[in-house]
Parts: structure tokens; C-alpha cells; sequence
């Protein structure tokens, strides 16, 4: 198992202009860490720049022993690493079967690999198996979401990095995905990294918290330090 850490960031999507201002944040092994913020301080901008999609100007990115800084975003997968982008990453009028195995593409050529990872996300996630031959895109907003982090899991990462994992769902089926997010770390002993702006189920969930303003570190601690010091000072920071 590995860490992430992060140091002294300061990465944007211009040479010249800094979203992200010295930020540090530590994803410590078998915990749910969650990252809050009101629109634009830089969360999704940290996930981009983690998983190689944006090059950080200064800073430094670890996972273990490994220097992040010049990782190629189709190495994620080599590496322990899985993410889960925003916005649904299926295919909506492919089958259900056809995301799962199309979700092993990284690894592919290793057959034996591929197969057993497949049947493993219809043991994982019995409610598939009866839209295993229909089309995704029919499955609920909520199932589509449970099925993107089953897809994530598929590789078996050590590092799961999660951006607003309920956007846009009614607060039942925002529950089912918190629940199955804490069960990966207790059960399972998954490390997660997770940016969210439902302040208060996603520090609910959480192990350690951090909260960012500007794109940089406005204060961070655990859950019971939040609980019983900052809560109800948190709407006041970012709404």
C-alpha cells in the first residue's frame, strides 16, 4: 500500500495563471479523504493534475515512491491508480456487458486477467446482472454512477481519486454511493481521494478532510476535529 502526497502545488490551465497556489494534501492509505470547496478554488483542477491531464508548474506529486509529475494519464492503471471523472464515463447505448469488458482494456491482452475482472463486477454488483444484456444507458442515474465505480475497481487499484461522485442525484441514490464508498475503505481497505461540494454527506463520510479556498489549504483535520470544532462554520466559508 502507498500514500499520495502532495506538496506546495501550484499548476493552472495557463503558464501564467495559477489555479491551483500551493496547495498540500496527504491521501493516507485506507482512509476517505474528501476535498470541499465552493466552485473554482481548484478540486477538480487537483484531480486533472494528479492523473496527468494538466502538468503542475511547481510542486511535487508522489504516490509511494513514484514522482507523479510526468505521469501519462493511460499509465493510471500500471500504477494502482483509478479515476472516476465527474461526468458519467459510459457507454449509454452499449450494453452493460459491453462497458464491463470494454473496462478492461488496460489489461486487455491478459486474458485470464480480463475475464476474471468481468465476472467479478457481477458478483460485486448483483443488480447488473439483469441489465447485463441491455443497454446502459437505461440503467437510473444512480445505478449508472454505482457501475462507474465498479468499472473503477475492476483493475483493483490501490488509489481510487473520485470528483463529485453525486452530482446530480436525488439525495436516496446519493446515499447508496456514500455508503458504498465507506464500505470500500472499511471492508476492503481501499484508499480514497475525493473532491465534493456536498459539504455535508461528503465530510460524513469522511477519515480527514481538507478545505480549500483559492486553490489553496484553508484548514484540514480529521472528522472528529470537524465534528466538534469547524462544522457549523463551514456554509459561512463557502457559500
Amino acid at each position: 500500500m502507498a500514500q499520495l502526497e502532495v506538496r506546495n502545488l501550484h499548476a493552472g490551465y495557463s503558464r501564467d495563471i495559477d489555479i491551483l497556489r500551493g496547495l498540500d494534501v496527504t491521501a493516507r492509505e485506507s482512509m476517505l479523504t474528501t476535498i470541499i470547496g465552493a466552485n473554482g478554488v481548484g478540486k477538480s483542477t487537483l484531480l486533472k493534475t494528479i492523473i496527468g491531464q494538466l502538468r503542475p508548474h511547481t510542486g511535487t506529486i508522489r504516490f509511494g515512491e513514484r514522482d507523479m509529475r510526468d505521469v501519462n494519464t493511460r499509465d493510471l492503471v500500471n500504477l494502482g491508480i483509478a479515476y472516476v471523472p465527474q461526468k458519467h464515463a459510459i457507454f449509454p447505448e452499449m450494453t452493460v456487458q459491453e462497458n464491463v469488458e470494454m473496462a478492461t482494456w488496460a489489461f486487455r491482452h491478459e486474458k485470464p486477467r480480463a475475464r476474471s475482472a468481468v465476472e467479478r463486477v457481477f458478483e460485486r454488483a448483483p443488480y447488473l446482472r439483469e441489465f447485463r444484456s441491455k443497454r446502459a444507458g437505461l440503467m437510473s442515474g444512480g445505478q449508472q454512477r454505482l457501475m462507474q465505480l465498479e468499472l473503477a475497481l475492476m483493475s483493483d487499484p490501490e488509489l481510487l481519486l473520485i470528483d463529485e461522485p453525486t452530482v446530480g442525484l436525488d439525495p436516496k441514490r446519493a446515499g447508496q454511493i456514500y455508503d458504498h464508498l465507506r464500505r470500500l475503505v472499511t471492508e476492503e481497505r481501499r484508499t480514497i481521494l475525493m473532491v465534493d461540494q456536498n459539504v455535508i454527506a461528503g465530510t460524513d463520510v469522511a477519515d480527514y478532510i481538507y478545505v480549500l479556498e483559492l486553490g489553496a489549504n484553508k484548514l484540514e483535520g480529521t472528522k472528529k476535529k470537524f465534528d466538534e470544532e469547524y462544522r457549523d462554520a463551514i456554509s459561512e466559508w463557502l457559500f
